[in-house]
């Protein structure tokens, strides 16, 4: 995926136990699980972020461990947007931008996004614009508003898309329709309805750096109709000359990688000029033709 720098494509996060063996060779030791990783995807939000602050030290070690042409796309941490909400996280913010700039200096920096708390409503516009214009110009940005005030297709949401592209901001598409889209036996997936939101979603980019995340289920085959809706859209942007940030997930995360690749490989259906998706290893041993059966449409 590095080959091509025309759009970014990611999980949630670089490593999970149920990827030894299927995504990653079953022999690789936790030192070279970011190295594989970005060399079969070129992006990962780096939501560990969002718990704590990592010590430079870590950071230079993900830099140090990732291929280039790789990016980290930081997730603003909690105590910048759900605990303190916007309001004298000065000191917090300060240490953000820190890693940021570290991350901006190995060349390893995507869009960084702030997600909202869910009860963070579009009365708080005045305490999200004054938060926004005093982060340093230098990085991209994109903003998740999860509250339903902000996407009433009238003042509220034409006001925050204008403060977002006089910015030069993007507002992050979160797409969970898939995972919705039926009562699920599956253990993952009931949990996730009842933790993820159902974001109304938008489908135009505000700047230059699309941002979706894209929640489908873990049969990744019942995902195609939704796929298939995101692609010309995807490619689109990408003939636009703008690089989108499109991350995949499930709510089971062994199965994230495997919808990344799905995504990828219907978008170069469209689109022949982009590479190859890399293999994975599954693709070498047995059990990787019951998982290629479950990738097909």
């Amino acid at each position: 995926m590095n080959e091509s720098a025309t759009y970014h494509l990611g999980c949630p996060v670089w490593h999970c136990r149920d990827w030894a063996g299927s995504v990653f060779d079953e022999t690789l030791d936790s030192s070279q699980l970011l190295r594989q990783y970005s060399k079969i995807l070129n992006t990962v939000e780096a939501n560990s972020i969002f718990y704590a602050i990592p010590p430079l030290s870590t950071i230079e070690r993900w830099m140090a461990e990732s291929e280039d042409g790789f990016r980290f796309c930081p997730k603003f941490p909690k105590a910048i947007s759900h605990e303190r909400r916007l309001i004298d996280a000065e000191t917090e913010t300060d240490a953000f931008i820190k890693i940021l700039d570290s991350l901006a200096h190995g060349d390893r920096l995507g869009p960084s996004f702030l997600q909202l708390p869910p009860s963070f409503n579009a009365n708080s516009y005045s305490r999200l614009k004054v938060f926004l214009e005093q982060l340093p110009k230098d990085f991209e940005y994109a903003v998740e508003a999860r509250h339903v005030s902000w996407y009433d297709n009238s003042e509220n949401e034409k006001r925050l898309d204008g403060l977002l592209s006089e910015l030069g901001m993007d507002k992050v598409i979160f797409d969970s329709r898939p995972l919705f889209a039926t009562e699920s036996p599956d253990d993952y997936e009931r949990s996730a309805q009842s933790r993820k939101p159902q974001t109304p979603v938008r489908k135009s980019a505000l700047g230059s750096h699309p941002f979706l995340r894209f929640v489908g289920q873990n049969d990744i085959s019942a995902n195609a109709q939704w796929i298939k809706e995101w692609v010309p859209i995807i490619n689109k942007w990408i003939l636009e000359k703008k690089q989108p940030y499109i991350f995949a997930h499930c709510p089971n995360e062994a199965n994230a990688p495997y919808f990344a690749r799905q995504i990828h490989q219907q978008l170069r259906k469209l689109n022949p000029t982009l590479p190859e998706f890399p293999a994975f290893a599954s693709d070498y041993n047995k059990g990787g033709q019951e998982q290629a059966q479950l990738d097909l449409f």
